[in-house]
């Protein structure tokens, strides 16, 4: 078993690491594009924010990364075949379609009990993820696309499910380490019952295939598409972030519909890859032939 660099990693040290790359970011943003928080006044200097902050984070972890000798190589595993990659991007529908319904569904008691909190965190707070004023607004939604569908995915994946994860599979055991890892990413994401699903999803696709690559390339094509669909209502004036508490809770009957079509994705997940998964965590084992290899397990 390959433990020795994730004896020396410890996850807090990590942690302190992406707290301070968040308070640089916020410094440096506050110094040379002060208005960096009011994104629809000054769109660019937001975009900008999110890839600092992401650059800073690589560079604030990768020293204690290279001083426990990681293997990167372990670490992603294989890359997949085109048509493993295909299979796996699939579930980014109703990976989507159930974030969106709990978003509607869960959080619609939040709204009646407290209309103001939800509206000032789910509604006046909500990141605009496609500007259509301000200064430099398409170069700013080009940095947001790079920020959110290219770098977002490959940072999340990579500390979340392959240090994280791994780490704790160490001290806790593969499972809890599941749940930890997949709260953590949660926490990162304003929607938690969704990330927390989708980050679940995700760590299981690690671990199932072996390769890191498979959870990359799903949390793309997830985000790809989110995006999309973001820029498509903003341009037709239907964008969720444009609506108010009112339209919110009379649309809460499309989280129950969205619930309904992915009860059998959720069945066929639990058939066919909980109950059929290999519990063990890629860096810890030797490599073996993974599913990503080979085109006898399909969705």
């Amino acid at each position: 078993m390959q433990v020795a660099p994730f004896e020396k990693l410890r996850c807090r040290t990590l942690i302190v690491r992406a707290l301070l790359a968040l308070i640089v970011s916020v410094v440096i943003a506050t110094i040379f594009w002060p208005e960096w928080t009011e994104k629809k006044s000054a769109p660019l200097s937001g975009a900008l924010f999110g890839l600092l902050l992401e650059g800073l984070f690589f560079l604030f972890t990768s020293r204690a990364l290279l001083r426990a000798r990681l293997s990167y190589n372990r670490l992603f595993g294989t890359f997949p075949a085109a048509s493993t990659l295909r299979q796996y991007s699939l579930w980014t529908v109703p990976l989507i379609i159930f974030s969106l319904s709990s978003f509607f569904v869960l959080y619609f008691p939040l709204s009646v009990l407290l209309p103001g909190f939800f509206e000032r965190w789910f509604i006046e707070n909500s990141p605009d993820v496609v500007l259509t004023a301000g200064d430099n607004y398409v170069l700013s939604n080009l940095l947001n696309f790079c920020a959110i569908v290219l770098v977002a995915p490959v940072a999340e994946e990579f500390f979340v499910r392959g240090i994280l994860l791994t780490r704790w599979t160490i001290k806790w055991g593969v499972r809890r380490s599941i749940l930890a890892s997949s709260i953590v990413f949660a926490l990162l994401h304003l929607d938690v019952v969704g990330a927390f699903c989708f980050g679940y999803v995700m760590a299981i696709f690690y671990i199932r295939t072996q390769s890191l690559f498979i959870p990359i390339a799903v949390h793309i094509v997830n985000n790809g598409l989110v995006w999309i669909i973001e820029y498509l209502a903003v341009q037709s004036g239907q964008s969720y972030l444009q609506m108010t508490i009112e339209n919110y809770q009379e649309l809460w009957w499309i989280g129950l519909v969205g619930f309904a079509i992915t009860i059998p994705c959720a069945i066929h997940f639990w058939k066919h890859y909980l109950l059929k998964t290999d519990w063990r965590v890629p860096y810890l084992v030797e490599p073996v032939n993974a599913e990503n290899n080979a085109s006898s397990n399909v969705l």
